[in-house]
């Protein structure tokens, strides 16, 4: 919509401003100034199109398709951008004025990096980094505060810094979408497969290349002191003159040289770090809103994208900062070559020779690590999401005591996991034993055949070449992990292209031609489309966007996605037809291994008008929530048309609750109207719950509505419908969730009243709902079979009066009887019902725990046991040891061979004192190649390659292996808590975070901490040494060296505590960005219907940007800490010097040589080396995190307790007896159930019933020990069951939940996983249960396929699947929890013959909103306040006068006990 500019800015009428809604970020203002005020030029394509370019949207809709890049600009602009806070109105509107720039200044933030100081920005909560000076960026100086606060009282996540704008997730989302974009449009003009990783290039080349260039200054620099310094040291010990001037400057210049690499080798890594975030956090926001796109999502879809954000992310940040190291290797191969050749001569090419065959094998390892990964990644992917799946079902796996099943489905998951990791890890062996091995060879290789050929080795030489091999070292050590890291990243990204390509559910603006109608379907079928993001998918072209949607995506960031941009327009009608399905390509060309079309509704034809109340039945999978999802645009249209002229609110069949306040669950980011609020809240029946709420509206709400009873999720589910004022409703079956009469008071209030003047789409079962519908459709097998009014299909005598046949609740005076029901549920609305586990001040959600300081040795000590234990652990140290000193012999060897020269030294010192001689040290040792020994010094010098190779390949395994089998260890112990896991700790502990321990975590311990573990062990072992060897040769470098020490100790005990601080706030801000994508999956239909797409993703937007703020401050600290490792290093370096040169001929040049070289290469490593320590212990907090779940959990009762252990046909008959029954989910809460008294005899049919939320739930909770009783008792047949195991009680006891769950996997398994029954029993089940028929008609039969929480059907065939499982177990005592209630009439009918015959001898507790369904049991018991309110014989309850049960009979028109009888 577009304003005149005065209405903001001073009345100022030159100027016009449009308020541009782009769902992926927080809104624009964009004011065009056609004429610049100063010289009055129009801009290039705005003189080109001026005509054109008047207020009028067409005009300016087809202005903007002149635009043929993405770059390209109508006008010169300024920019206002609102942001996520602020409101839409003109009197809160705030503008963030973004000034015009040109190409000059496009890096200007950048450039003033250059400058040697600037001053504190003013905000002190943004991070400092993108506002430092030269040197304090270089040196991460504006860290240190925060550094000496993690160590003297740890840190807070509110100690953090919010990102930079540039920095955030938002912003560089965008841009990468268009980038993305535009490498479609380029791949399309090129004729070939657009590829992301090319995008993502795109979207990090300048800054990767500014890396590039500062990381080969470093490479200059590295290489100039280990070959040009060394070598004129080296010379100038040899020579007999002394020169202190000429010392000292060779001193300052090694030293100047040595800070210089350090602060460009840490200025390389703080650019790559900002890159890598910026990258990542845009990745990741890319991916979150192309979930919110898609068509459906699922538990699949969730656990894949969770394992993109927490694993492949990680290879991604690595990829980005490592993949400058790609260029270091020529440039130090061309400088070594070039110099080695100078020095040595031809020979020296043997040695580069080493190298450059070193490639291909470095490169045959990294791409089998490359496939390794792909291979190890699809199995982690599978067991993340069963892991997933068994999170989100834990309350039915204990109740069914299927713990055993899962742990071994995951075990076996988890074994084939290992494999590939095994493999891997051996390939990682070989990688870190021929790295270092390399430069030893190539050393062996050269002085061999240069000694060989009768040429002299001078020590000077010798060990300039040796000093250069081992300064290439480092870059060839880097080289694997580099394409090792730019592989994996490519292989994330393309698993990540393939969720990009999925098709996406979009709506065209459009309205209907006929404004009475609402909605009109035709000819329309419709097919749900099913996800395979696998990296093996091939596929065929992919799809890429038409050229109108190109056009439109390219225009500008408002513009993209109108359709779903979270700001619902006055009417946001739309037309889906068979050309505009929601993919990205009008052609009906697809890549099938992507998605997969189940086809589920046919030739659907039918209109509604404006303010209709429309009902919808039929049997269980008919297709009704089908129905009400092809209307919103969910399922793929294959035919026909769908027109909607209006704004749609979806109340779903599972109430989607996500963890917030009870009041923004309704609200959903809508701004407070109290009035509103509160009418909303009584049509509802929502007000008398808020009262028993601890902190009332603001009380906090769990995952998944987890402290919420089944009802009351439904009700805030419809109260967010209400509240949102919407014009068509799709109500999805919301009041068989609740009992009688609140049903009928919602119905008659909310849905009668309230929504009267709306157009609604209601599916129900309940035929006394039905016949007040203005119109009924009856589906069967995914068509319309009749449709028409209540008495219209009556008359017929159809299906539907079949249907109607099946519920004696109707009367012929049944007008009287609603009158006196409705009077009955307004004397009742104020009557009050328990909240399912309520909290104590409004939370809920426990805050996820952190260490503080190092971390506790007691973690060391555990994964030392984990992995084999001391014995195991000495072996491997011996191995590292041995291999170590292999590598020093081969320098000391050299160094001894030297000096030996010819055997001829001593005779020549002899004459050089006798004669007043004056020689240079080589002139007394002679030729090397003159000495009769030449011949074993060869030969040694050999074999110490052999004895290296294979220490190393034992060291290497040893320690990946031993590492594997502590991570498996801890994952069995980990899981097995998990499961044995009291429900309470479920409760409060969201899914992510528990996800985040399987997927992360356990992904660091696999993959990370074996690689960081080996290379620090035989790291620091090589520096210990090698120093050590130097304190040998020069005595005196223990003083500096002492002095060094102890600022290295203290820097690395004292400060180094800010890494593992950041690592822990990092993992711990890490969850709510997972926790955040599983819940937006669960709830995509809700939030894409009510257009929230934009809040969430602002949502994320945040959670990403709080993440990515710890995860920069971490990896920064990590630069803080290096570069100040590094300058102590240069401080080791010139004390060498200084000692060598003021000191010479008080040792041998080649000791000096071994010494500099030796002190050389420590320092070049010592960064390396402390970055991968500083890693190691922060990613060890991954280790504590996993143990703190494998052995600090509270745990339930023991499983077994075999002195307490009931008779083998223990329950025989199934008495019940509840005396005294008290319980409280959680200590710190109140009571849930008050002192309930009950005797149940063997056989008895008992139906439980009361208000939502009375307690019926927990009452079934106690039975099973759910949670614990806080007092009183539970004996079955005489057993007190508090004294026996979980699994002996739980499985003599079947039960059908209210949330019917099934699993990934066959339909077999979902109803025998243990494999206990033969196929016969099976199907006999399932002919019981009336779910026969539907299986046979399956593909595969019993084995045919289930989907992840079984999403690929109804909730009512969910139900009948759960029975299915009641009736194979065949225990003396059946629960069920609303088993019914998605079931039509007569299946229900049905299902309540097959319970009254299959378990006519068993003891049935129900609890049911459908009262026909108890109508005839023994006796009904009615719980209010978790007190037993009444219990009797429904026939003696319907006679007593003020009865609720009479009450609520009364409520559905059932007024005397005839009717009541002839229900069933």
């Amino acid at each position: 919509m577009e304003y005149n500019i005065m209405d903001l800015l001073e009345g100022k009428t030159s100027h016009r401003f449009s308020i541009m809604n782009n769902w992926g970020s927080g809104g624009s203002i964009t004011l065009n100034h056609g004429l610049d005020a100063a010289s009055p030029r129009l801009h290039a394509t705005a003189a080109a199109s001026a005509d054109g370019a008047t207020d009028t949207p067409s005009n300016a809709s087809g202005t903007n398709k002149s635009r043929k890049r993405p770059g390209d600009a109508l006008y010169a602009e300024e920019t206002y951008r609102l942001r996520s806070d602020d409101h839409l109105d003109v009197e809160h509107t705030k503008v963030e004025h973004k000034e015009a720039r040109c190409c000059n200044t496009k890096y200007g933030r950048a450039m003033k990096h250059l400058l040697p100081y600037r001053p504190q920005q003013k905000n002190k909560t943004l991070l400092p980094s993108n506002s430092a000076g030269l040197f304090n960026y270089i040196s991460v100086t504006w860290v240190t505060g925060l550094m000496w606060k993690a160590y003297k009282k740890g840190l807070h996540p509110s100690d953090l810094w919010t990102l930079q704008h540039e920095d955030g997730s938002e912003v560089n989302s965008e841009r990468l979408e268009r980038l993305w974009v535009d490498e479609i449009y380029n791949a399309e003009k090129a004729k070939r497969k657009p590829e992301f990783w090319r995008a993502v290039w795109r979207s990090m080349r300048t800054r990767v290349i500014v890396s590039m260039i500062i990381s080969l200054t470093q490479n200059v620099l590295q290489f100039l002191g280990p070959s040009i310094m060394l070598k004129t040291v080296l010379d100038y010990i040899n020579e007999p003159e002394v020169d202190h001037q000429y010392a000292s400057l060779i001193v300052l210049a090694i030293g100047v040289i040595n800070l210089c690499r350090g602060s460009a080798f840490n200025a390389m890594f703080v650019v790559g770090t900002h890159t890598a975030t910026r990258v990542t956090g845009a990745v990741q926001a890319m991916m979150y809103k192309k979930v919110l796109k898609l068509k459906t999502g699922g538990e699949r879809l969730s656990a894949q994208i969770v394992n993109f954000s927490n694993n492949d992310m990680e290879r991604l940040f690595e990829a980005c900062i490592s993949c400058v190291f790609i260029t270091a290797m020529p440039v130090i191969f061309t400088m070594s070559v070039a110099y080695c050749v100078y020095i040595l001569g031809p020979w020296s090419l043997l040695g580069q020779g080493i190298y450059i065959l070193f490639y291909p094998i470095m490169g045959a390892i990294a791409k089998a690590q490359s496939s390794i990964r792909v291979e190890t990644v699809k199995v982690t992917d599978k067991r993340v999401t069963l892991m997933s799946e068994i999170l989100n079902s834990m309350r039915l796996i204990k109740m069914y005591s299927w713990e055993d099943s899962f742990a071994k489905k995951i075990s076996g998951i988890r074994k084939e996991e290992l494999k590939k990791h095994r493999i891997g890890a051996l390939l990682q062996a070989v990688s870190s034993t021929v790295t270092p091995s390399i430069s030893i060879l190539a050393t062996i290789i050269t002085f061999l055949g240069y000694t060989l050929s009768g040429y002299p080795l001078k020590s000077s030489e010798a060990f300039t070449i040796f000093s250069v091999f081992n300064a290439m070292q480092f870059t060839v050590g880097v080289l694997p992990f580099t394409v090792r890291s730019i592989a994996e990243a490519k292989v994330s990204l393309n698993r990540i292209q393939k969720l990009l390509e999925l098709p996406e559910h979009q709506k065209s603006m459009g309205g209907l031609l006929n404004n009475n109608l609402a909605l009109q379907i035709k000819n329309a079928s419709f097919a749900w489309e099913v996800h395979n993001i696998d990296i093996k998918g091939r596929g065929g072209p992919a799809r890429t966007p038409s050229k109108a949607s190109r056009d439109k995506k390219k225009t500008d960031d408002a513009q993209k996605n109108s359709a779903v941009n979270g700001t619902a327009p006055l009417t946001n009608g739309h037309v889906i037809t068979e050309q505009a399905n929601g993919t990205n390509n009008p052609s009906k060309e697809e890549n099938t291994d992507l998605v997969k079309n189940i086809e589920t509704l046919f030739n659907i034809s039918f209109s509604v008008e404006r303010g209709k109340l429309i009902g919808v039945c039929g049997s269980i999978g008919a297709g009704k929530s089908s129905l009400l999802s092809a209307v919103c645009g969910d399922m793929k249209i294959q035919s026909g048309s769908v027109q909607v002229n209006g704004r749609l609110a979806l109340v779903t069949q599972q109430a989607w609750i996500y963890n917030d306040t009870f009041r923004e669950n309704i609200l959903v980011g809508q701004s407070y109207n109290p009035e509103r609020y509160k009418m909303t809240l009584q049509v509802c029946s929502l007000e008398s719950d808020i009262e028993l709420l601890a902190d009332g509206e603001m009380t906090e709400i769990g995952e998944r509505g987890i402290n919420l009873s089944g009802g009351q999720k439904q009700r805030v589910n419809l109260g967010r419908a209400v509240y949102s004022d919407r014009d068509i409703y799709l109500l999805d079956d919301p009041l068989s969730a609740v009992d009688t009469k609140v049903a009928k008071h919602i119905f008659n209030t909310c849905i009668k009243g309230t929504l009267r003047d709306k157009t609604v789409i209601l599916v129900t079962h309940a035929t006394h709902f039905l016949e007040k519908c203005d119109e009924i459709i009856l589906l069967q097998k995914g068509k319309i079979v009749e449709r028409g009014t209540h008495a219209e299909l009556i008359a017929r005598k159809g299906e539907y009066f079949d249907m109607v046949g099946f519920d004696s609740t109707h009367d012929a005076d049944k007008a009287e009887e609603e009158k006196k029901a409705d009077a009955l549920i307004s004397e009742d609305s104020d009557t009050k019902e328990d909240v399912k586990g309520p909290m104590m001040n409004g939370k809920l959600i426990t805050e996820e725990s952190r260490e503080t300081g190092s971390v506790s040795s007691k973690v060391y000590l555990t994964f030392i046991k984990a992995s084999g234990g001391w014995c195991i652990t000495n072996i491997i140290l011996f191995a590292i040891i041995i291999f170590t000193l292999t590598r020093m012999f081969n320098a000391v060897w050299l160094q001894h061979w030297l000096d030996q020269g010819d055997g001829m030294a001593a005779e020549r010192r002899e004459n050089v004192t006798a004669y007043n001689l004056t020689l240079s040290d080589e002139d007394i040792k002679g030729e090397i190649t003159q000495n009769p020994m030449l011949w074993m010094y060869q030969l040694v010098y050999g074999l110490s390659f052999v004895l290296l190779l294979i220490t190393g390949i034992i060291k290497g395994i040893g320690v990946t292996f031993r590492v594997l089998a502590g991570a498996s260890k801890l994952h069995h112990a980990m899981f097995i808590s998990i499961l044995r896991a009291p429900m309470s700790f479920f409760d409060t502990t969201p899914t992510g975070r528990i996800l985040n321990r399987f997927s992360r975590d356990l992904d660091e311990l696999d993959v990370r901490v074996p690689f960081f573990l080996e290379f620090l062990l035989q790291g620091i072992l090589f520096i210990i040494g090698q120093i050590i060897l130097v304190c040998f040769i020069y005595v005196w470098f223990i003083l500096p060296l002492l002095l060094v020490a102890v600022l290295f100790v203290a820097v690395d005990i004292f400060l180094n505590a800010g890494l593992r601080e950041m690592k822990r706030l990092d993992n711990t801000l890490k969850s709510p960005v997972t926790q955040h994508i599983g819940s937006s999956i669960s709830g995509l239909s809700v939030i894409r219907t009510f257009d929230k797409e934009r809040l969430f993703i602002n949502r994320m937007y945040s959670k990403l940007d709080d993440h990515s703020a710890a995860l920069l401050v971490f990896r920064l600290s990590n630069r803080w800490f290096t570069f100040r490792m590094d300058f102590m290093a240069t401080c080791v370096t010139l004390a060498v010097t200084i000692i060598c040169v003021f000191t010479k001929g008080l040792v041998s040049t080649a000791l000096a040589g071994l010494a500099l070289s030796t002190v050389t290469g420590v320092c070049v490593s010592i960064p390396f080396l402390m970055r991968m320590k500083s890693e190691f212990q922060s990613r060890i907090t991954s280790v504590e995190r996993i143990i703190e779940y494998a052995y600090e959990l509270p745990s339930e009762a023991p499983r077994e307790i075999p002195s307490s252990q009931p008779p083998a046909d223990w329950p025989s008959k199934g008495n019940i007896e509840l005396k005294d029954v008290k319980l409280r989910y959680r200590p710190d809460l109140p009571l849930v159930l008050h002192g309930i008294n009950a005797s149940i005899k063997d056989g008895e049919k008992i139906g439980i019933i009361g208000r939502t939320g009375a307690g019926k739930s927990s009452l079934i909770s106690t039975l099973l020990r759910m949670c614990e009783l806080d007092s009183g008792s539970v004996t079955i047949d005489g057993v007190d069951i508090s004294t026996i195991g979980l699994h002996t009680l739980r499985c003599c006891i079947s039960v059908i939940p209210q949330d019917p769950v099934l699993f990934q996997g066959s339909i077999r398994y979902n109803l025998d996983p243990f494999e206990e029954h033969s196929d016969d029993a099976v199907w006999q089940a399932l002919e019981r249960s009336h779910l026969k028929g539907f299986v046979q008609h399956q593909e595969h039969g019993l084995l045919s396929k289930v989907e992840a929480a079984g999403e690929n059907f109804s909730v009512g065939e969910r139900q009948l699947i759960c029975l299915t499982r009641a009736l194979l177990r065949n225990s003396k005592i059946l629960l069920l929890d609303e088993a019914t209630a998605s079931v039509d009439v007569e299946t229900d009918h049905l299902i309540q013959a097959t319970i009254r015959e299959a378990f006519a001898k068993n003891t049935v507790l129900t609890i049911a909103h459908r009262l026909n369904t108890v109508a005839n049991y023994d006796r009904v018991m009615v719980l209010d306040k978790g007190k037993v309110h009444e219990f009797d014989t429904p026939e003696t309850l319907m006679g007593t006068e003020g009865s609720v049960f009479r009450e609520m009979m009364q409520a559905m028109g059932v007024s005397t006990v005839e009717q009541m009888q002839a229900l069933n």
